[in-house]
């Protein structure tokens, strides 16, 4: 069944990826087919669409299946404008946001599998529930892998990252003692100290490693998560502590290490990927987010807007920063 099948003659505007290569590659269309509703399934009114840096090498390179011409977007916010027969879960007029669904979130709407549609707290804007989907859950998971638990030190390698800055708010507001964060510019930093870091170190420095060693102290710390492993990995092993957690969540190459450093402490290196996650542990992260936001201790961080129309603007402003200072959305009017 095409999904892109026409309903009631209706349609939107969307961003197509053409061909494989840079920004310039994506198309703006506004006469693109709405996605036709069927069993199961959720058509979302777009207000909003993050932007995830996999996103652009999907773009730039192509990735898992990707097969030209495709709506770029892994996650957004809006309103449930029709649902499918057996949906249950949500109703049209209701305010959701979107993981991974079926068609993508660059476009006025998009079709998800019910399961990947959730209430958006009335606490948070459009714009901000679509910053937590890919980056909240990746973070969440990633703890999940550590065995974190309440009182445990946290060190986020890359703190200024979307997913780095959702690891520390969560971090901070599920119980850790301490939270640790690094980041390579003066204003990423500041923005890993709002989130509720108590540190937060230039990895720039020359006097980088000993001063993180000097401020997690000569026990090391609990959990790393680790955003760049072939960076950082022999430094990891260093400061975690005995029984402690590595947790990789991304890497740039390739790495190695020895293997003795883990027996001596019997710590543990494990991945992490939320694209392994099932219903049941998407919907319990979603539940722990909604409670931060209902408590008070969860706001997504903005890092910057561009308008649907400026999504070629909004790629190439994310490749040539200078440093991560949390997620880009794209508005949709």
């Amino acid at each position: 069944m095409n999904l892109f099948e026409m309903a009631e003659s209706t349609q939107m505007k969307a961003v197509f990826v053409e061909e494989f290569g840079g920004a310039e590659n994506m198309k703006i269309k506004t006469d693109a087919p709405v996605p036709r509703v069927v069993a199961g399934k959720v058509l979302v009114r777009l207000h909003a669409a993050g932007i995830n840096e996999l996103e652009l090498r999907i773009r730039s390179r192509g990735w898992r299946g990707f097969i030209t011409p495709f709506v770029l977007g892994m996650d957004g916010a809006g309103v449930v404008e029709t649902v499918g027969d057996g949906v249950m879960t949500c109703k049209p007029g209701d305010r959701v946001y979107v993981c991974q669904p079926i068609t993508g979130t660059y476009a006025e709407y998009c079709l998800a599998d019910a399961d990947r549609v959730y209430k958006l707290h009335d606490k948070l804007s459009f714009e901000e529930g679509a910053l937590l989907p890919i980056p909240y859950f990746s973070a969440l998971r990633a703890l999940t892998r550590a065995h974190f638990q309440r009182g445990d030190s946290v060190l986020v390698q890359g703190a200024s990252g979307a997913v780095g800055l959702a690891a520390v708010q969560l971090a901070r507001g599920l119980g850790a003692s301490r939270v640790f964060g690094t980041a390579g510019s003066e204003r990423g930093r500041q923005i890993v100290r709002e989130m509720g870091a108590d540190d937060v170190f230039d990895y720039k420095e020359r006097d980088f490693k000993e001063t993180v060693k000097a401020a997690i102290g000569p026990k090391g710390v609990n959990v790393i998560l680790e955003t760049n492993v072939d960076v950082n990995f022999h430094f990891d092993l260093e400061i975690v502590s005995k029984h402690g957690h590595i947790v990789i969540v991304g890497k740039r190459g390739i790495t190695s290490c020895d293997p003795q450093e883990m027996v001596t402490k019997e710590s543990t290196v494990t991945g992490s990927a939320l694209f392994f996650c099932d219903t049941e542990a998407r919907l319990d992260m979603h539940d722990t987010l909604y409670r931060g936001v209902e408590e008070g201790w969860l706001k997504p961080y903005i890092g910057g807007r561009f308008k649907l129309d400026d999504v070629i603007a909004s790629h190439r402003d994310i490749e040539t920063r200078s440093g991560a200072t949390g997620k880009t959305v794209l508005t949709i009017e």
